[in-house]
């Protein structure tokens, strides 16, 4: 919250207070007790501003710790003993004034003091009040800057998703673009194309917060254009879409995980559709399915990789909170993700 904001609210309510307070000493207008009522109940609102903000800029994060509140703590006991009697005294002396002007200090020591407990409950609340609006505060403030960092950690991933290109991935799509080249250039120039989109979207688009999931769907087509190229069945890879998909924005790069850990650990060798993908857009719902037959080894080689399973659902939960569903199904032959986005 901004200081200005804080100035303001804090203005606000003093204004409440003192209308209040002041409102009180209206029922004597027309008295002689008027002014001496009014000058202690101004008094009271000094000593109760004095109190709130003592303890106000008293609390600090640096005390939020067993030495810092058994101080707090101390400080705030002592305080409210001395300050009780002092108040009191201070209180009571224009009432004092007016009923007993000659003997004003033992007539407001001898009569003031009846009324000691109620000034120290009075005190007691407004120290507490005043503790734990900043209390109140620095736990706002905290959570503002642990969302601005989730935030900032989103965007470095991404950033690092967009600098890092899989180095494998890369390696054979130039291999097999040289490959093509000389046997078939047209093919070749096709593949360049396919590259130079996918570079562009992660160069460009991935910065962004949201992409309309056409783009996200034209990337993940032309990555899977540049895989095909070293299948020998083009009908290996089975993705379909369904719905209307235009103008439905999503976080980018959202699928791709799942996309290249299929390509990755998927088994060549099966019959096609070796890997299936599925994503099917309704009025509030994007459902994601992804299907692939693991390799032989699979268990053997990947027992420890989890392909970064709990930092993609680290950005699940902070770009959709509860509204997304992650199943993974680890079967004997296959391994399925199933992802649902609500997006309404």
């Amino acid at each position: 919250m901004r200081n200005k904001a804080i100035i303001k609210l804090h203005i606000v309510f003093w204004i409440v207070i003192s209308s209040i307070s002041l409102l009180n000493t209206f029922l004597y207008i027309g008295s002689t007790m008027f002014l001496p009522i009014l000058a202690s109940s101004l008094i009271g609102m000094i000593c109760n501003i004095f109190t709130f903000y003592l303890f106000y800029f008293l609390v600090t994060p640096v005390k939020f710790n067993k030495k810092g509140i058994f101080f707090i703590v101390l400080f705030w006991l002592l305080y409210l003993s001395v300050s009780g009697f002092i108040f009191t005294f201070i209180l009571f002396l224009p009432v004092a004034y007016s009923l007993s002007p000659d003997d004003l200090f033992n007539y407001a020591i001898a009569n003031g003091f009846e009324s000691i407990y109620q000034v120290t409950a009075y005190l007691t609340i407004v120290s507490i009040l005043g503790s734990l609006s900043k209390v109140s505060l620095i736990w706002y403030n905290f959570q503002i800057k642990q969302r601005e960092t989730e935030k900032q950690n989103i965007s470095n991933e991404l950033a690092m998703l967009r600098a890092q290109i899989n180095p494998h991935f890369l390696f054979n799509t130039l291999n097999n673009i040289k490959s093509l080249a000389k046997s078939m250039p047209s093919k070749a120039v096709f593949s360049v194309d396919k590259l130079s989109g996918m570079m562009s979207y992660m160069l460009y688009e991935s910065s962004l917060a949201t992409v309309p999931l056409a783009n996200e769907i034209g990337h993940i087509n032309n990555y899977i254009d540049l895989e095909k190229i070293r299948y020998a069945h083009p009908d290996f890879i089975d993705f379909k879409i369904s719905g209307d998909y235009k103008n439905i924005p999503v976080p980018p790069l959202i699928f791709m995980p799942f996309i290249e850990n299929a390509f990755k650990h998927g088994n060549k060798l099966k019959s096609s559709p070796g890997i299936v993908i599925k994503i099917d857009v309704l009025k509030q719902n994007i459902h994601f399915e992804i299907m692939n037959f693991k390799k032989e080894n699979y268990e053997a080689q990947n027992k420890n990789s989890g392909f970064g399973l709990s930092n993609i659902r680290r950005r699940l939960d902070l770009l959709f909170g509860k509204k997304y569903d992650l199943l993974i199904k680890n079967e004997n032959k296959t391994f399925t993700v199933k992802l649902n986005l609500i997006i309404s």
